[in-house]
């Protein structure tokens, strides 16, 4: 399954995402990024949702097709000051056939 992925760059990649895996990992296991280019600092809890390095915006047309946020990943994001409406934490989004193809912007946030 695709993921576009826009990092805080600017720059746009398709990475791989398996079904059952987060967007956080497929963005972790893209060893097509090159290095320079790599997301950085990113998912620096290992992805246990205890901080926002992961922290995406995904494109409005997809956001319906998420699992709605869990407490958690709300109260992390509530504190964060570049939340906005379509913000998530890129480890608590699983890939399934439904998000085939999800459009996802890297967010600054440490």
């Amino acid at each position: 399954m695709k993921i576009l992925l826009t990092d805080r760059e600017g720059g746009q990649w398709e990475i791989e995402g398996e079904g059952g895996i987060s967007i956080g990992e497929a963005i972790l296991e893209a060893n097509e990024l090159p290095k320079d280019n790599r997301v950085q600092p990113f998912a620096i809890c290992g992805l246990e949702c205890s901080c926002r390095t992961c922290h995406v915006l995904i494109d409005d047309e997809w956001l319906d097709k998420l699992e709605p946020k869990e407490d958690d990943e709300a109260n992390l994001l509530a504190t964060s000051l570049h939340e906005k409406e379509n913000s998530r934490l890129s480890c608590q989004v699983m890939m399934n056939e439904d998000l085939d193809g999800i459009k996802v912007q890297l967010q600054e946030d440490w």
